[in-house]
């Protein structure tokens, strides 16, 4: 584990490690890196039935958590453009939902994805702040989910900080892992 670390520290500029964790993961199909902000987790195992990854504030558990981001990497179909897909994910929220709510969100990021974003809101159940990207082969959805509005606003800087740092990298063939490359 400390030759991971350490070919961390060599690879990745000292901004990326000072913020948190940065995390290079490889799994089918997909490679990418995300920086953890500090003094919350990402986990790749515990919510692997529902996403990708699941991050939440350092001593709770995803489960336990008021505040919670979860990743997923949904394969791309075939002629599916970003707009049909966050267009039928809307959908699918608005026919669960008799009473939702949807607005555009202004959240700026300066790390190299572009990510549509939205907040949703049905009430009674929680709010959340969704923000979804194309990259080849998959469309990759962040959600952002809270309690209260109130807790939606704390952790919009952490939610920030993972969107901007994340990055799609080139997949290496030769190597195929569906672990994280420092755990």
């Amino acid at each position: 584990m400390w030759k991971a670390v350490l070919l961390l520290f060599l690879l990745l500029p000292p901004t990326a490690l000072s913020k948190g964790n940065t995390f290079k993961v490889n799994g089918r199909g997909f490679s990418f890196s995300i920086t953890e902000p500090e003094g919350w987790s990402v986990d790749f195992r515990s919510a692997a039935q529902i996403a990708n990854l699941v991050m939440h504030p350092k001593h709770s558990t995803w489960r336990e958590a008021s505040v919670v981001v979860f990743g997923r990497f949904v394969p791309k179909q075939p002629k599916e453009t970003l707009k049909t897909f966050v267009d039928n994910a809307l959908e699918e929220f608005q026919n669960s939902c008799p009473f939702f709510e949807i607005r555009n969100s202004d959240l700026e990021l300066d790390g190299p994805q572009s990510f549509a974003t939205k907040i949703l809101h049905c009430p009674g159940v929680r709010h959340e702040m969704v923000a979804v990207t194309e990259v080849p082969g998959f469309f990759v959805t962040f959600v952002l989910s809270a309690d209260s509005p109130n807790g939606l606003r704390e952790a919009q800087a952490p939610f920030q900080e993972v969107l901007s740092s994340f990055l799609w990298l080139k997949r290496n063939s030769a190597r195929r892992s569906t672990k994280p490359e420092n755990q």
